[in-house]
């Protein structure tokens, strides 16, 4: 059952994806950014409550205990910084390179499992990591080789950040499965409402500077794209935090996210070429590869 789960999962994640590609070029700097994911953050709260109402039966199933509300808080924190840096980067760079950063961070959820719930790693979990690795290392190389920018230390300091956030909120989201009791919808509530609170403190005060150029979000007909896509990615990004939740309750941390990710690579690799145009090269086909040997590794041996 866990295997259906991270298809669903996939399936709303380059849903969600393709959205945040076409909705890229209609940003134009952080503050913009922030603005756009404080809404997604807020349309996903009411879909929350729809699911909690429909998963519990009841309102009174959000009065919840401390550690569920801190285990959230923790996933609301690192989603927060995902989408941000996450649309940040693809705007200027190659979807399959910004899309193998998260790849980079399953480490972090695969080992901090080990240390905090004792969940074991083979060898062949550790070589499909490292495996994984040098996918992420070819498919950077890949960026610039189809004309994308060359990385800065500031571009690669966003993907970094976006990579360990993601790490983060996978981690929240086994040690919501370990330790809290509370149903899963009423989890996902609360971390979509952590985020919209922490994006919506960073946009009220940060600089209010609006932007006028060419294709800004100020413009009426950008507005009304932008508010499609992001209630589309609203319902996707809750969907694809739920199905991957109860996933995490079915599989090890060390099989689940290289499965998460290598398999989010593959359908990227073909929907930025169908939707975007971009290349598919010999060395992209390499780091795909490499992503699959990996799958293979981890999930066969």
């Amino acid at each position: 059952m866990g295997f259906v789960y991270i298809l669903l999962a996939l399936l709303c994640g380059i849903t969600k994806g393709y959205c945040g590609k076409k909705t890229s070029g209609m940003i134009s700097d952080f503050h913009s950014a922030v603005r756009f994911n404080t809404v997604r953050m807020l349309l996903c709260i009411p879909i929350g409550l729809v699911f909690v109402l429909f998963q519990t039966g009841g309102i009174s199933s959000l009065r919840t205990d401390r550690l569920t509300l801190t285990v959230s808080a923790l996933g609301g924190l690192a989603t927060a910084v995902f989408v941000v840096t996450w649309l940040l980067a693809v705007r200027t760079g190659a979807y399959m390179m910004v899309d193998v950063f998260p790849t980079m961070g399953v480490i972090l959820p695969v080992f901090l499992c080990r240390v905090f719930f004792g969940e074991s790693i083979r060898w062949n979990h550790i070589a499909g990591i490292l495996v994984l690795t040098a996918a992420a290392y070819v498919l950077c190389t890949y960026n610039r080789a189809i004309g994308k920018p060359r990385l800065t230390p500031s571009s690669l300091a966003v993907l970094t950040v976006c990579g360990v956030s993601y790490g983060l909120s996978s981690f929240s989201q086994k040690w919501f499965r370990y330790e809290c009791g509370t149903d899963v919808s009423v989890y996902n509530f609360y971390v979509y409402l952590s985020a919209a609170l922490l994006l919506l403190l960073c946009l009220l005060s940060g600089s209010r500077k609006e932007n006028t150029g060419a294709g800004s979000e100020n413009d009426a007909s950008v507005r009304r794209k932008l508010l499609f896509y992001v209630t589309l990615m609203s319902v996707c990004i809750f969907l694809h935090s739920v199905f991957s939740t109860f996933a995490a309750g079915y599989l090890p941390a060390s099989q689940l996210y290289p499965l998460m990710q290598g398999g989010a690579l593959i359908l990227s690799m073909v929907m930025s070429a169908v939707c975007f145009g971009e290349k598919i090269t010999p060395r992209c086909v390499l780091g795909i590869a490499l992503a699959f040997g990996a799958l293979i590794l981890t999930n066969c041996l």
